[in-house]
């Protein structure tokens, strides 16, 4: 063996050269020690919630896991303890099947490894150790998502749409409190946008009135930029604005069609977060703001309806740059005569991102007095925290900076 051996097919976008077999999973990953698989855990856990998909082996036990199974799409391996990297880089090669994006962990920090394996073998990326958050999420991520919606996440502008399978599940609340929260423990610059110009209420749950003009904006989109947003939208907290409407019920809404793409664009420039309550009936305007979010958030309640109607949501097409898989939030679990979280989980095939227990006497009281939910300390609190988190919120300005990969 010697170093000089290439990925096949490397650079090509795996789907181009992926086998057709039916049982070829997106991910799988090996990593040398505790420590890295910590660090990429803490990194990954936007995408994979629900545990680890990364195996603690040398790098020799990862080949042999490899010639067992069908290569997945994208292999993270670490090459840490090899004596010869390149030819282990080499064995690699013939372990993979042609299409498959390789990302690599090693220990060597000279940039004459970096281009050998990157620019000369053919794989995607390489980060020296010891990692960091940031490094992972700006060079490893994207790869790994296949679209690159997380690769913005820890420069802001991200673009989060909140809708519910149906009206009086929670939408509102949860939007509203995940918008606070953001912005007051997360000290992000975040901007809530109401998309029912008619008969919206997060203006209400924030003691916030809506301001006047976004929906003469939305008829104009030439005339959106950030001067006019910074007129209409409404301060609600240090850190967080309210962008919302109250439109007369007998009016026409007109809307351009172009208008949500340049509204989001000025909005992302300015905010680290925008936060969209698409509510449940999916008007044009919130049809586009869904199809153009960086992440869907999904509210459910335990009920049979919701079940049904998350099958059709999931039907709404959505742009190239959105996560696929959507953050489905079940509300007011427990809820009596509701169904069970477990017997949800079993009909829909999937796992809960999010749960929140029922909690009725404490959201309305939190409402009469004139409070967040997500200020008082329980179960919504932590439900809210865990959303924010999935949602990239937890990453800090330093984290934020991009890491040299040759440092």
């Amino acid at each position: 063996m010697t170093g000089s051996a290439h990925f096949p097919d490397m650079t090509a976008p795996s789907h181009e050269h992926a086998p057709s077999a039916p049982n070829r999973a997106r991910f799988i990953g090996f990593v040398h020690d505790e420590e890295t698989a910590a660090t990429l855990n803490a990194a990954f856990e936007p995408i994979f919630p629900h545990g680890s998909p990364f195996h603690v082996v040398p790098f020799r036990g990862g080949l042999s896991i490899l010639s067992q199974m069908v290569t997945p799409e994208v292999v993270l391996i670490d090459i840490s303890g090899e004596d010869q990297p390149l030819n282990a880089m080499a064995d690699l090669a013939e372990a993979v099947e042609a299409g498959t994006t390789i990302l690599l962990i090693g220990e060597a920090r000279d940039l004459t490894f970096y281009r050998a394996t990157v620019t000369g073998m053919g794989v995607k990326e390489y980060l020296s150790k010891p990692l960091t958050k940031a490094a992972i999420t700006q060079y490893f991520l994207p790869h790994v998502t296949g679209n690159g919606v997380l690769d913005n996440m820890r420069r802001g502008g991200r673009l989060i749409a909140v809708t519910g399978v149906r009206g009086g599940v929670g939408t509102t609340t949860i939007a509203t409190n995940l918008a606070w929260s953001i912005g007051h423990d997360k000290h992000r610059h975040v901007i809530l946008l109401d998309t029912d110009l008619q008969a919206g209420t997060t203006g209400l749950a924030l003691g916030v009135a809506p301001g006047h003009g976004l929906a003469t904006a939305l008829e104009c989109p030439e005339r959106i930029d950030t001067m006019l947003l910074e007129r209409v939208s409404q301060p609600a907290g240090d850190r967080l604005h309210l962008l919302a409407a109250q439109q007369s019920l007998s009016g026409p809404l007109d809307y351009a069609p172009s208008a949500a793409s340049v509204l989001t664009k000025v909005l992302g420039s300015r905010y680290n977060f925008v936060v969209v309550d698409a509510g449940a009936r999916h008007l044009p305007f919130a049809r586009d703001l869904l199809h153009l979010a960086h992440q869907r958030v999904i509210v459910l309640d335990p009920t049979i309806l919701a079940i049904r109607n998350l099958e059709r949501l999931s039907q709404l097409p959505a742009a190239p740059h959105q996560n696929p898989k959507p953050i489905l939030v079940l509300n007011q679990a427990g809820r009596p005569f509701g169904m069970s979280q477990n017997f949800m989980e079993e009909k829909l095939g999937i796992k809960f991102d999010v749960v929140i227990p029922d909690l009725p006497r404490m959201i309305t009281k939190a409402d009469q007095y004139g409070d967040m939910a997500a200020g008082i300390r329980g179960q919504f609190r932590t439900g809210i925290l865990r959303l924010g988190k999935l949602l990239g919120a937890d990453m800090t300005v330093d984290e934020a900076e991009k890491v040299s990969v040759a440092a």
